[in-house]
């Protein structure tokens, strides 16, 4: 059976095809429309909605929770050994002197063992001591391999060296 005896026999079939055809030529035919793709920010630092803040700063303070944790704990611990275990927590001016005076030389011997290292005049080796804790270094295959040994425990750092 030919298909134009199948349109005349069956006007539903023939209503189907002729409204396909002008579907599917209509939309091939029509231009294709795109729209500019435009960044809305979510932060409101950044000129997002200021009703995101509040749900932003939770989840901030949520991932915080555990460093702040850990920096708690480490003050409290320092807090102890600072005053001899005693808890007080509070320092004298003459505790507070010397905590200053200590960290003002080791800034200094830092600073000399950075020279020795990278300075104009750098060295390929060397040895620092300073009280019970000893920092050697050596320049191996452009790196340099820095050991600090506390008397207590090494702790072993590698840089790249500069060229």
């Amino acid at each position: 059976m030919s298909l134009g005896k199948h349109l005349v026999a069956r006007p539903r079939l023939a209503l189907r095809l002729l409204l396909g055809l002008t579907v599917g030529l209509g939309l091939s035919s029509a231009p294709s429309l795109a729209g500019s793709l435009v960044y809305t920010p979510y932060n409101p630092s950044f000129g997002g909605s200021p009703g995101n803040g509040p749900n932003l700063l939770a989840l901030a303070n949520a991932q915080n929770l555990p460093l702040a944790e850990q920096n708690a704990a480490a003050a409290a611990a320092a807090a102890a050994r600072s005053s001899g275990g005693a808890g007080s927590g509070s320092l004298t001016a003459g505790q507070l002197f010397a905590q200053q005076l200590q960290s003002q030389l080791l800034s200094s011997f830092a600073n000399q063992i950075t020279q020795a290292i990278f300075g104009q005049n750098a060295q390929t080796s060397g040895t620092y001591t300073f009280g019970s804790t000893s920092i050697s270094f050596v320049h191996v295959s452009g790196q340099i391999n820095i050991s600090i040994n506390d008397g207590t425990s090494v702790t072993s750092i590698v840089v790249p060296a500069l060229n």
